[in-house]
């Protein structure tokens, strides 16, 4: 049928105070007149604290509910502290006579200059104080007090068991240990009314920045592992060694299935890390990680910790799963490629991934070194993974169709329910064996050896279990005459080389 489109997908590898003052005026209902002496006032103030501060409280009426605390450094007196004398009733011809103005000018000078001095004082006795406590501003010094620093001891390379120490560890293997610089080609776009071209000009810009390990020398290279995702879209590569040394890298291969890719440089004599069997490692042994988190300016840095888990199957950008060993040192970008070190100094994976999300954290992953040094020599010797077994075919997923949903219910009918990860066949390969069978472009893949597709990561599943020669039941599902017929068909699988 034609109702599909024609968009190609290869089936080999894809598979979250207030302050408020209320500040309310008294209402004086009646007036109080009140005479302090001079002595009196020096008493009042001889009563203040020793820091010469004094507070006063307004009171409010009956029906105001707040009162206000003021400072005044100079206060009047209220009705707690006010000084009456005695009263007296004066008719019209006792009267007293009026006061020299020049003597009461002078008595309140006088009672000002009293107070002043009380508190000078006060001030003084104050900071006498104060400094009598040591909190003066006075410094001394002493030219014989000096602290000096100590050569310290090196740090053991070996416990008492003989053992490697982290330190240990880290002197043997970081000469192994080395940053991976990814360029790729720039490309310019020119814009002329409307009118665009492509231009490549052959300049090589900075894309990306992994780690690695060094793992093989041989006939005059050396061979460098590291991850597919680091290096598969690059185009020109260079290594820098632990001593900062620069060399250019060729690309020898990659595999996105295992996230497995290799460089070469033109070097030899350099230090050439030892690989452990990633079976033997056990839940909960030290571990430590060496990369280059953050790129070049963190060069081989280290981080360590403990194996978390084994064997954790962790899914592949691309569908695969993949048995990871889990740890809880510090991995973050730019580790990728870099080499897990057990406490004998042996790699015993490489550090692929890291679940970067704020409810996850000391969750990172790395590929075992049985697989990681497996699909490494396969890609060495010929350039893919060999053994990986395919059906051979180009195909398209069915939700990317406009009338998806229709078949989708169609199939869940004919008894393959949620069937939503059916492979629509677009090529089939001179090689394969499907070649033989009466299939045809836009047939649909419904179920592999009796298990509906409900992803592609049913297939994806299959495949990884398989070898070329092995054979697979695939459930084929034909849309003709507006009706959906199923048939099985028997695959042979044939070797995938890229």
């Amino acid at each position: 049928m034609n109702e599909f489109e024609n968009k190609e997908e290869n089936i080999c590898e894809n598979p979250q105070n207030e302050n408020a003052e209320e500040k309310t005026n008294s209402e004086n209902t009646q007036q109080q007149a009140a005479q302090q002496s001079p002595a009196e006032n020096a008493a009042v103030e001889n009563s203040d604290t020793e820091s010469n501060t004094t507070y006063h409280y307004s009171y409010t009426s009956a029906n105001n509910q707040s009162a206000n605390t003021y400072y005044n450094a100079n206060p009047q007196p209220n009705k707690y502290n006010t000084y009456h004398s005695e009263p007296v009733v004066h008719t019209e011809a006792s009267k007293p006579k009026k006061k020299n103005k020049t003597a009461i000018t002078l008595i309140i000078i006088f009672g000002v200059c009293a107070v002043l001095a009380i508190v000078g004082l006060v001030v003084a006795a104050s900071i006498g104080e104060n400094n009598s406590n040591g909190s003066n501003n006075s410094v001394t010094t002493d030219q014989s007090a000096q602290v000096g620093t100590e050569d310290q001891e090196e740090a053991p390379e070996k416990n008492a068991s003989g053992d490697l120490t982290v330190a240990g560890v880290a002197k043997n293997v970081m000469d192994s240990c080395v940053g991976i610089t990814v360029y790729t080609q720039a490309t310019n776009y020119s814009n002329f009314y409307g009118y665009g071209s492509q231009n490549n000009n052959g300049e090589q810009v900075q894309s990306g920045a992994g780690s690695g390990v060094l793992m093989l020398e041989s006939n005059g290279k050396t061979y460098i592992l590291t991850n597919a995702h680091v290096i598969s879209e690059g185009s020109k590569f260079k290594v820098t060694l632990n001593d900062k040394s620069e060399y250019d890298a060729t690309l020898v291969g990659y595999d996105s299935q295992t996230d497995i890719g290799v460089l070469s440089i033109n070097k030899t004599g350099l230090k050439i890390a030892k690989f452990a069997k990633s079976d033997q490692t056990v839940l909960g042994e030290q571990v430590i990680a060496i990369g280059c988190p953050g790129g070049l300016d963190f060069l081989n840095s280290l981080s360590s910790g403990y194996v978390s888990a084994l064997a954790r199957p962790i899914q592949s950008t691309i569908g695969y799963n993949t048995e990871c060993i889990q740890i809880d040192a510090s991995i973050n970008p730019g580790n990728s490629g870099g080499g897990l070190f057990n406490m004998q100094g042996q790699v015993i994976g490489i550090n692929s991934s890291k679940i970067a999300a704020t409810e996850y954290e000391g969750m990172g992953f790395a590929i075992p070194s049985n697989t990681a040094v497996a699909t490494a020599n396969s890609l060495i010797k010929v350039g893919y993974v060999e053994g990986r077994a395919k059906l051979g075919i180009t195909y398209k997923s069915l939700t990317s169709y406009s009338n998806a949903s229709a078949i989708v219910n169609a199939l869940n009918q004919l008894g393959f329910e949620n069937a939503s990860g059916t492979m629509v066949i677009n090529d089939i390969s001179n090689d394969s064996d499907l070649v033989t069978k009466d299939i045809q472009p836009y047939d649909m893949i419904v179920a592999v050896n009796g298990d509906t597709m409900v992803s592609t990561d049913v297939m994806t599943s299959v495949l990884a279990k398989s070898k070329p020669g092995d054979k697979v039941k695939l459930t084929i599902a034909r849309i003709k005459n507006n009706q959906i017929d199923t048939f099985e068909v028997e695959c042979t699988l044939i070797e995938s080389k890229g």
